[in-house]
């Protein structure tokens, strides 16, 4: 993003580069290609968008709105004369960074839709009164990982968070669905924002020398990375990981040197779905056909260290860019079983049926003062998100809609760790949670199918209750 006045500094940059969220901005610009293709959706109309990277950072995501209220000039605008031609936001993918960019818009009232910001607090209305979400609150999440630690007679865990509002209000809301039951926390731990290595190894003494040996984690593959590296480092084996929905489709952690630590992770990942034509899609990226575009010229480094520009300059050996890109480059190229990016998917297209609807509106039968309708030369923001609200469609044979809070059905994958014949870790699906069901009947578990940690078919007596006896006493402040 440009800075045309040479002055802006930012306190944080950007650090390295992210193929799978590469591969959801992808999705997006394969979502809007398909819907401006499309006879029946939209037709006569052409969308248009602009991709911003927030790095992750909440301040990084908070110039990247600005930029796209204000534009890169003001010169030649005239002030108020029409509405704005930004109608809505796809975004943003952190809780902490959506919860900046909501409070941007908010004013503007301009809705968006996040794909995988999934922090509890957004079901309050009045501080986020346009955002919407197709990923399940994290009260479901948290109610489904109190469930799992319930049914498998879990006496003492760990909690380890990022720190974030993600990481605070879904540790909050556990220890609430805890309560009254027979599962005790024996420790809390924040993994820091910024790598601290001494902070990590205070925390990794702490789950050394805890015999509870389940650790539910709320946090994100960034922050989590370097702790690993660490975890591993200090040799560290036998923690039963309990993974909430942001790290436990993490292909990152897939490589073979991850299973002795990680191996039997379980926990619960978002539904996925089918995006018919992503892989080919995704192949058409290469520096050859993007010459100038700085992010494919990046995911070439990620993917192969080497350099396609063939600066002078540059550190890496240079390459052609027209190496073809394969299966085994997972972070960007495994579209297996889309989650996020089929969230990124049906975000778009709720914003196009939506839009839609509203073009279909008949004067004298319209939503807003006297009966009238938006005008389709002039639509504001606020209208739209009327018609977001009410919106229902199905897409892949699943029905997309929000409630009164902006929230969707939800739904969860009961995701178990194994090793895969390469030696590698794959995702076995083990059950699932259904938020529509009574309370009490959305679990669903097939334990024989589940591996746990130390490549174990049963849950070991580590976890058992007797492990813990002599302990209690330690913790009668609970």
């Amino acid at each position: 993003m440009p800075d045309l006045n040479c002055t802006y500094r930012p306190p944080i940059k950007c650090n390295g580069f992210d193929p799978r969220a590469f591969r959801w901005a992808q999705t997006m610009r394969l979502a809007v290609e398909e819907i401006n293709q499309s006879a029946e959706l939209l037709p006569n109309y052409t969308l248009g968008y602009k991709i911003f990277d927030s790095c992750a950072y909440p301040l990084t995501g908070q110039r990247a709105a600005l930029a796209v209220l204000n534009g890169l000039s003001e010169d030649d605008s005239p002030t108020c004369s029409s509405a704005s031609p930004l109608l809505a936001v796809i975004g943003e993918s952190g809780s902490a960074q959506s919860m900046v960019v909501s409070r941007i818009l908010q004013p503007f009232r301009i809705p968006m839709i996040s794909y995988f910001s999934s922090c509890a607090c957004f079901t309050d209305r009045k501080n986020h009164p346009t955002f919407f979400r197709v990923i399940p609150n994290d009260d479901y999440q948290v109610k489904a990982i109190a469930q799992l630690l319930v049914h498998f007679n879990f006496t003492w865990v760990g909690l380890v968070r990022g720190d974030h509002e993600y990481g605070r209000f879904a540790v909050q809301g556990l220890l609430r669905e805890l309560q009254g039951t027979k599962v005790c926390v024996a420790y809390q731990e924040i993994i820091p924002m910024l790598y601290n290595r001494q902070r990590t190894l205070e925390i990794l003494q702490v789950m050394r020398s805890s015999t509870a040996k389940v650790v539910v984690v709320f946090s994100t593959e960034g922050e989590l990375t370097p702790f690993l590296r660490d975890y591993m480092t200090q040799n560290i084996t036998g923690i039963q990981w309990v993974a909430s929905e942001a790290l436990i489709t993490a292909s990152v952690f897939t490589a073979s040197e991850y299973y002795p630590y990680l191996g039997g992770t379980i926990g619960f990942g978002i539904r996925k779905g089918q995006i018919s034509g992503l892989s080919d899609y995704l192949r058409t990226v290469n520096p050859q056909m993007y010459r100038n575009n700085t992010l494919v010229k990046e995911l070439w480094e990620a993917l192969y260290g080497c350099d396609p520009s063939l600066s002078s300059g540059s550190l890496l050996p240079s390459c052609s860019g027209q190496e073809s890109l394969l299966e085994q480059h997972s972070a960007y190229m495994n579209t297996s079983s889309p989650r996020v990016a089929y969230n990124v998917y049906k975000a778009v297209y709720a914003f196009a049926h939506s839009l839609h609807n509203l073009l279909l509106c008949q004067p004298g039968s319209g939503p807003f003062q006297y009966n009238s309708c938006a005008q389709s030369n002039n639509i504001y923001p606020w209208q739209l998100q009327h018609y977001l609200q009410e919106v229902t469609f199905n897409i892949a044979g699943e029905e997309v809609n929000f409630d009164l809070k902006g929230d969707s059905i939800s739904y969860y994958d009961i995701l178990n760790w194994q090793r895969g014949m390469g030696g590698n870790i794959e995702y076995v699906n083990v059950g699932l949670f259904d938020g529509t069901k009574p309370a009490g009947e959305e679990l669903l578990i097939q334990e024989d199918r589940i591996m746990w940690a130390g490549h174990q078919s049963e849950a070991s007596c580590s976890h058992c209750v007797f492990t813990f006896i002599h302990q209690m006493p330690a913790f009668e402040i609970l």
